[in-house]
């Protein structure tokens, strides 16, 4: 008998929750206190786009002459896009709760799909990987990773860009498949394809109403959807309403400085007339 994977894509990344920050996980019941996670890579989003588009931002900077057009600091810049999100992460499952493999297999494939990340997505770097088997259920995987787009002509040469990303990838829409779509499916295949080099067959059960989605992949997916949601919900406690605020507090400073040196542009272009 088989068992069913799960790369579920989304944009909900909760860091401190998967480096298992104790102010966080003390909370979450559902995480055994000496259960087995490990940490294998972990950079902070800010680091990451400081190291993945600093040189791209100092370039674009340097050729504004109106101070107000510059960007001083990319990361903010997109967590302030509603169209965009700075960090994507990627949950990877082999098996469900009533159908497992062993740990030790379960283990050596999710760390090959880790391994095998950056030859697969050039584009999409990754700077998170968490192995988590002290949570209910099968363990898995959190991939964070940030989609990096080259060859703008407009603005910063290189930007934080999902669907470019993917497209220099290769993928690209198709009728009602969009990139994405078809970048998760091949994701979905590299992960059986290593299942199966480790001996394990994986099964692809037809259910009415909800073809390629067997019953128990269903439900794995149901509960990553709910811990999405309940990841949410710990965003609102009191070290985020901190950060929240600090945040807000150095957004409003930026904006504040970003006046007045439009202010000061304007007044040097009156004294030039």
């Amino acid at each position: 008998m088989g068992v069913t994977i799960s790369t579920h894509n989304g944009s909900a990344v909760a860091r401190e929750h998967n480096i298992r920050n104790p102010k966080v996980v003390s909370k979450e019941a559902h995480i055994k206190p000496n259960g087995k996670f490990e940490i294998w890579h972990d950079e902070k989003p800010r680091d990451a786009y400081n190291r993945l588009f600093g040189q791209a931002l100092e370039e674009y900077n340097n050729k504004q002459k109106r101070s107000d057009r510059k960007i001083r600091d990319y990361y903010n810049h997109i967590c302030n896009d509603k169209m965009k999100h700075p960090v994507y992460e990627m949950i990877i499952a082999v098996g469900s709760r009533d159908n497992t493999v062993d740990e030790e297999t379960g283990y050596s494939v999710l760390r090959a799909f880790y391994d095998g990340w950056k030859q697969r997505n050039p584009n999409l770097e990754l700077i998170g990987a968490y192995y988590h088997a002290d949570e209910d259920g099968v363990p898995h995987i959190h991939i964070d990773y940030v989609p990096v787009a080259t060859g703008y002509v407009n603005g910063m040469t290189t930007q934080s860009a999902l669907v470019k990303a993917l497209g220099q990838q290769g993928f690209h829409k198709e009728g009602k498949a969009t990139a994405q779509i078809k970048w998760e499916k091949r994701e979905n295949i590299a992960l059986e394809k290593l299942c199966n080099s480790f001996g394990i067959d994986v099964e692809h059960p037809l259910i009415e109403g909800r073809k390629h989605l067997d019953t128990e992949r269903y439900k794995f997916q149901a509960q990553v959807q709910a811990d999405i949601q309940e990841m949410e919900q710990k965003r609102q406690n009191a070290q985020y309403q901190t950060d929240l605020a600090e945040e807000q507090e150095r957004i409003a400073k930026q904006k504040a400085q970003e006046e007045q040196d439009n202010l000061d542009w304007q007044r040097e272009q009156l004294e030039n007339l």
